[in-house]
């Protein structure tokens, strides 16, 4: 008996999917490419760099952002009208080289601008003024990164969130200048929090509640005056895209000139200053070979026109000098405050005979120091009470200044919006925000002192604490002074 033939299709005798069910084959492909390219978008595609809070934030910020997302979930939930304001930083400084602040100054800056948010919401007693969601714009990544955060606020001033003010704005670099050139093209009302490079001076919507380096250079010639006559050299970083470094070390030649006494036995400033490119590699061995001609020069007195992340190897190369016996000040502008983090040795003190100080924009110490210089009830916030800064934030420091700063910056945009809704403009437009806030009219009863501003947007003699780095990153409070070389009080318009 011969065998049964066996069918060409193979064993089964079954014909393949897509011949004997080409329609539901093809459909099945469909739906299996469209599945694939669902999944890689989402994998893919960018995450929004703006935000209510929502999303995956560095561990560093996941607290705090979580509670600002639960705020704004709230602020939706009201039957009241609401305005968004959103603060502009690089959120997580390790992803990229376009941030000069550290993590932990990141961090208090956003529970200051929380803290206003939430005073603002629940505790101010004006029922006339709009509910505020606040929004987080991050700006980390490369020298770039601010275009797409920037892209996105422009479309939350014109969608349902209402954007009506960006605070914030990170450091004074290249991009941040750009940043607010292109918001300000947009009519968005600004607030600096700490960025104070002369060069921003003047931006058409901008507004700082940090005193510019010309006030910082002025205030510490004035420190440096009273404590008689010196030497003193210049260590200039000149990276081409910082314009801090660039206007503070101007900035200070100048003030020496100005505020300093002339003739002889009058303090001196050395006509060439020593320089450095932290934009290059190398920036920490090249400082650490100065010390030799800062000792050769007779100088008592360094000013530090650099950024903070340099600051302690230069200050370790310092503790190192030949010219050890002679005791050595170094004095540097408010970057410096990204150092103050306790339990961290910057240098070794023993014998260095080393004492560094900054002007600091803020220091709780001063709110005791000159009562008359800061309004003592929105102080309180950050001193006492349930909703005050200590109950949120139980164990974080304030003496680095940011959380009170980017309060201020917050509390400065807030007050715009309140005196608009008094007027019965209960959703104000970024437009007419930024109208009041450069209309040189308001005045904020800031945590860091008293704020009015000049035609420019600048701070009208505005309050700074001197403070002294300590070496193991601990500050002492100095004294409380400004560019005119005493406290401010409270404004007289």
């Amino acid at each position: 008996m011969s065998e049964p033939r066996r069918s060409g299709r193979g064993f089964s005798g079954r014909a393949p999917l897509w011949k004997a069910h080409p329609f539901w084959f093809w459909l099945l492909c469909v739906l299996l490419v469209c599945a694939l390219v669902a999944v890689l978008v989402v994998v893919l595609r960018p995450r929004p760099t703006v935000t209510d809070g929502s999303g995956r934030y560095p561990e560093n910020l996941s607290s705090v952002a979580e509670l600002i997302r639960r705020e704004n979930e709230w602020v939706r939930a009201q039957a009241a009208p609401y305005v968004s304001i959103a603060a502009m930083l690089p959120l997580d400084p390790a992803a990229g080289p376009a941030s000069t602040q550290s993590a932990e100054s990141v961090r208090h800056a956003v529970q200051g601008a929380y803290l206003a948010q939430y005073w603002s919401n629940h505790n101010e007693g004006n029922a006339s003024a709009p509910n505020v969601q606040l929004l987080l714009a991050d700006t980390s990544g490369d020298a770039d990164a601010w275009r797409t955060t920037v892209r996105e606020l422009k479309e939350s001033a014109t969608g349902p969130d209402h954007l009506v003010a960006v605070t914030g704005l990170g450091s004074s670099l290249g991009g941040t200048k750009r940043a607010i050139d292109e918001l300000s093209a947009a009519e968005i009302a600004l607030v600096g929090a700490v960025i104070t490079s002369d060069e921003l001076s003047g931006k058409a919507t901008l507004v700082r509640v940090a005193p510019s380096n010309n006030a910082e250079a002025r205030a510490l010639a004035h420190f440096l005056g009273r404590r008689g006559s010196f030497t003193a050299v210049m260590v200039q970083d000149e990276d081409e895209d910082d314009s801090y470094t660039r206007t503070l070390a101007r900035s200070f030649a100048a003030a020496f000139g100005d505020v300093l006494p002339a003739g002889k036995g009058a303090p001196r400033l050395l006509d060439v200053p020593l320089t450095y490119n932290s934009a290059l590699d190398g920036a920490d061995t090249v400082l650490a070979q100065m010390t030799e001609r800062i000792c050769n020069s007779g100088a008592g007195v360094v000013f530090f026109a650099g950024r903070w992340g340099n600051l302690p190897a230069f200050l370790r190369a310092l503790t190192r000098r030949t010219c050890v016996d002679r005791k050595l000040t170094v004095v540097t502008g408010d970057d410096a405050s990204n150092l103050n983090r306790s339990g961290q040795q910057i240098w070794d003190d023993t014998g260095a005979g080393l004492e560094v100080y900054y002007t600091a924009l803020a220091h709780p110490a001063s709110w005791s120091a000159v009562p008359d210089a800061v309004h003592q009830v929105v102080a309180n916030r950050f001193r006492q009470g349930a909703d005050s800064f200590p109950a949120l934030f139980p164990g974080e420091s304030l003496d680095d200044g940011q959380a009170i700063m980017h309060h201020d910056a917050m509390l400065t945009a807030l007050t715009a919006v309140d005196v608009l809704a008094a007027q019965g403009i209960t959703r104000p437009s970024a437009s007419a925000v930024a109208n009041m806030l450069t209309s040189s009219s308001l005045s904020v009863p800031a945590a860091s002192g008293w704020i009015t501003f000049d035609r420019l947007g600048e701070p009208v003699d505005k309050a700074m604490p001197v403070v002294r780095l300590l070496p193991d990153g601990r500050v002492r409070f100095t004294e409380l002074t400004s560019e005119a070389g005493r406290p401010p009080g409270r404004p007289t318009r």
